[in-house]
C-alpha cells in the first residue's frame, strides 16, 4: 500500500487538487468573510438586493434550507449574471 503513494504523478495530482480546494475556499473567505458556500450565497444575495446588506439575516434563513450543491450553483449563477451584465 505504501508503493502507490510514492508515485510522483499521484502525489502531484493530489497536491494540485489540494491547491485548487485551498484557493477556492480562500477566495470565498476573502470575498464574503465565509468559507461556507451557503453563507456566501446569503451575503451575495444581500449585497445584490435593493434593500442592501440589512436583509442578510433573511437571506441566510433562505439559504440555510439549500444543499451545498444548490448554494454553489446559486453562487455560480449570480457570478455569471454579473459577468454578462458588465460585458
Amino acid at each position: 500500500m505504501n508503493g502507490w503513494w510514492r508515485h510522483p504523478r499521484l502525489r502531484a495530482g493530489l497536491l494540485i487538487l489540494f491547491g485548487v480546494l485551498v484557493f477556492a475556499f480562500g477566495s470565498l473567505f476573502l470575498a464574503y468573510g465565509q468559507a461556507d458556500p451557503c453563507r456566501a450565497l446569503a451575503v451575495e444575495r444581500a449585497r445584490r438586493s435593493a434593500a442592501g446588506t440589512m436583509v442578510e439575516p433573511w437571506t441566510r434563513a433562505e439559504t440555510s434550507q439549500l444543499s451545498t450543491a444548490a448554494c454553489v450553483s446559486g453562487l455560480l449563477d449570480s457570478w455569471g449574471e454579473r459577468l454578462t451584465h458588465y460585458v
